[in-house]
C-alpha cells in the first residue's frame, strides 16, 4: 500500500459504497475474500449465493448461484477467475469453480461433515479445511482426494502463516491452539498453546504479513493478540460491544492492517475500532485509539483488508467499502 499507515489515516477512512440484496434475499455474509492483486471481492452469503465486486471501484459485478449445494467459505484461488467454496447442502464436498464459465474444475471429496473453513496456501496451489467430521486436510488444486489429514481435532479456526511453511489449528474444545510445520505433519504440532476458558466465540485466526503476530478474533467483543513464534499473549483487545450468537457462521471480527502495526475490528454499536499494538507494551488490555463510523443502516460484522489497495470492507447482510478520504 502507497499510504503510510497511521492512526491518524486509518480515523479519515469512511464508507463510499454500501451493498444489500433485495429484501426476501436478505441474509448474512459468511465469507470475504479479496483476490491476490485487491482487485476483486468474493463474498458467500447464507442464501446459498455468492456475490463477486471489483474492490478497485467499489461495483458490484455479478452474482453466482450455488442453490443446489449450497456455499460458505468461498476463497479465491491464485488464479484471479476461480474460487474455491465448501458446499452446505446435499454433500461435503469443496467446489473448484471458473467465475468466468460458471463452470466446475474439480470436487475435492472425504470430508464427512460440513467444512466450516478453508484457507489458500500463500505459498502455492494447496489448501487446508476445517470440517465439523474432526479432521484438517491439506489439499492440492491438482488432486480431488486430500495429501493429508490431521485426525482428532474440532477446530472453527484456521490459518497459514505468510511463508505457507506453517499451519495454525484452533481449538475450541480444548482450548488450545496448535502450530504445525507443514512438512512434517506426522510428527505432530511443534508448538502447543493453552487459551484463557473465558475466551468465548472464538471465529478467525490470522498472522501478520511481517509474521510477528497471530491474532485470535471473536465475536464476544474481545480479542487476542500472541507471539507468533513463542506463543505468548502479547494484548488483549477490548472496548467493542459484542455481537449476539446466531446460528450461520462468521467470517472474522477483526484483522490485520497490511503492515502489521494495527487492528481493525467491529463493533455491534456499528462501528470499527482501531488498536495499535505494535507501539504497546506486553500484556495490556488495549482499547480502541479510534472508532470509524459504519454505513447508517449497517451492523457490521466481518472485516476484511484489501491486500494491495487502501481499502477494507466490512459485511453482515450489506457489503460495505471503505476508503481513505482525505479532506475528512
Amino acid at each position: 500500500m502507497s499510504l503510510d499507515i497511521s492512526r491518524d489515516t486509518l480515523s479519515k477512512y469512511k464508507v463510499v459504497k454500501s451493498f444489500s440484496v433485495q429484501e426476501k434475499e436478505v441474509s448474512p455474509v459468511t465469507s470475504l475474500s479479496f483476490d491476490d492483486h485487491g482487485k476483486y471481492l468474493l463474498t458467500a452469503a447464507a442464501n446459498d449465493n455468492m456475490h463477486l465486486y471489483d474492490a478497485v471501484s467499489c461495483k458490484f459485478l455479478n452474482t453466482i448461484g450455488s442453490k443446489k449445494y449450497g456455499c460458505h467459505s468461498a476463497r479465491f484461488t491464485h488464479a484471479q477467475n476461480e474460487c474455491i467454496y465448501s458446499s452446505t447442502m446435499k454433500s461435503f464436498d469443496i467446489r473448484h469453480l471458473n467465475l468466468e464459465t460458471n463452470q466446475y474444475i474439480r470436487y475435492f471429496t472425504g470430508h464427512g461433515a460440513l467444512v466450516h473453513d478453508i484457507q489458500m496456501s500463500p505459498l502455492d496451489d494447496t489448501f487446508i479445511s476445517a470440517s465439523y467430521d474432526e479432521s484438517v486436510r491439506l489439499w492440492d488444486l491438482r488432486s480431488s482426494k486430500a495429501q493429508a489429514i490431521i485426525p482428532s481435532l474440532v477446530p472453527n479456526c484456521i490459518a497459514y502463516d505468510p511463508s505457507g511453511l506453517v499451519v495454525a489449528l484452533g481449538n475450541p474444545e480444548s482450548m488450545e491452539l496448535a502450530l504445525y510445520n507443514l512438512k512434517q505433519l506426522g510428527k505432530g504440532p511443534f508448538l502447543t498453546v493453552k487459551i484463557d476458558n473465558e475466551f468465548n466465540n472464538w471465529n478467525k485466526m490470522e498472522f501478520s504479513n511481517d509474521g510477528k503476530y497471530l491474532l485470535l478474533a471473536t465475536s464476544y467483543g474481545k480479542h487476542l493478540v500472541l507471539d507468533a513464534f513463542s506463543g505468548v499473549q502479547l494484548f488483549e483487545l477490548t472496548g467493542t460491544k459484542p455481537f449476539p450468537l446466531r446460528e450461520f457462521m462468521d467470517a472474522g471480527s477483526a484483522t490485520f492492517t497490511p503492515d502489521g502495526q494495527f487492528i481493525l475490528g467491529t463493533d455491534y454499536d456499528g462501528k470499527v475500532a482501531i488498536w495499535n499494538h505494535s507501539d504497546s507494551i506486553s500484556n495490556r488490555t488495549l482499547k480502541p485509539t479510534a472508532y470509524i463510523p459504519a454505513a447508517p443502516d449497517s451492523c457490521p460484522r466481518s472485516i476484511a483488508m484489501n491486500p494491495k489497495y487502501s481499502m477494507f470492507v466490512t459485511a453482515d447482510e450489506n457489503v460495505d467499502f471503505y476508503v481513505f478520504d482525505e479532506d475528512k
